[in-house]
């Protein structure tokens, strides 16, 4: 029987919607924290980030000498070495004292689709089997996101989508989870709000969604609009090899009103097949040219 959510993860690369989808689960009665990320001006409605969950991944990267834009990603072994030490113990507690609450609970950071080997055992260790929201955007828009707000090279933001989107894919196996996308909860935030409520089993409060659909959504959170998916994942591409995979991937998975998702069965053995086969490219590419990302990034 689905299981009603008691802990939601929000995962994805950033500049993916993972800030909206945050901010949708308080419409279903979720409380996302007290202590939130504040506003900035490449995100003037609030990115819904705990500042003690922020704080831990971003000591946790630093750790592994990485941030959220460091190639290769950190590895899956390192991470569980940490989880079995004080940075675990830390994280255990802190994770139990913002579920000590009665209401569903909430925690987006697109640095836990990195970070979920890491947080698997602490998890289990809280006994706590979360629901995982997994965000998907178009490629392109996220390179045309990262490149205003950071100046990254496109080759390095579809390379960053690969390892944030099939982190959050391998990272979430065996829990609950479902794919979102971020242009359809902008075209249709109603539908959007029904089908994340079927999910999580938690009702759809009427007044949050009204503030949500008509006071929070609107088309300035959208600055580029993509080009159409392909109907084939596998169809060739002139874009460069990380584009391409991202493009691919993104294809598979991403939901478009002109023909459902291939994949949108993620528990299917053809998901299983395709993840393997990505991450089997993934390792095959060459590093991406890597720049520093600009002073409103958050490292």
């Amino acid at each position: 029987m689905p299981e009603t959510a008691r802990l939601i993860l929000v995962l994805g690369m950033h500049r993916s919607g993972t800030s909206a989808w945050a901010r949708a689960l308080r419409v279903l009665g979720v409380d996302l924290g007290a202590r939130l990320l504040p506003p900035l001006s490449c995100n003037p409605k609030g990115f819904f980030e705990d500042e003690d969950i922020y704080a831990c991944n971003r000591q946790l990267l630093r750790q592994l000498g990485q941030n959220w834009s460091h190639w290769p990603p950190p590895p899956a072994v390192e991470q569980r070495r940490l989880a079995g030490g004080e940075a675990g113990a830390a994280a255990l507690a802190l994770l139990r004292d913002k579920c000590a609450g009665g209401a569903p609970h909430g925690l987006k950071d697109p640095r836990l689709s990195l970070l979920m080997p890491f947080w698997r055992p602490v998890l289990a260790a809280a006994a706590l089997r979360p629901h995982c929201l997994i965000c998907l955007r178009h490629p392109e828009s996220v390179a045309a996101s990262l490149a205003r707000r950071d100046n990254l090279d496109a080759e390095q933001s579809h390379a960053l989508w690969v390892a944030h989107t099939l982190g959050a894919i391998t990272g979430s196996a065996g829990l609950p989870r479902m794919l979102v996308d971020y242009e359809s909860l902008l075209r249709d935030p109603q539908a959007a709000l029904e089908r994340l409520s079927r999910f999580l089993r938690l009702p759809v409060d009427a007044a949050e969604r009204a503030v949500f659909c008509n006071d929070f959504l609107d088309a300035d959170l959208c600055h580029h609009t993509p080009t159409a998916l392909p109907a084939d994942p596998d169809a060739p591409t002139d874009q460069a090899p990380w584009g391409a995979l991202a493009l691919r991937i993104c294809t598979a998975l991403r939901p478009d009103p002109a023909r459902p998702a291939p994949l949108d069965d993620m528990e299917s053995s053809a998901c299983t097949r395709a993840v393997g086969g990505w991450l089997a490219a993934m390792r095959q590419l060459p590093p991406p040219p890597l720049r520093a990302p600009g002073p409103e990034a958050q490292p």
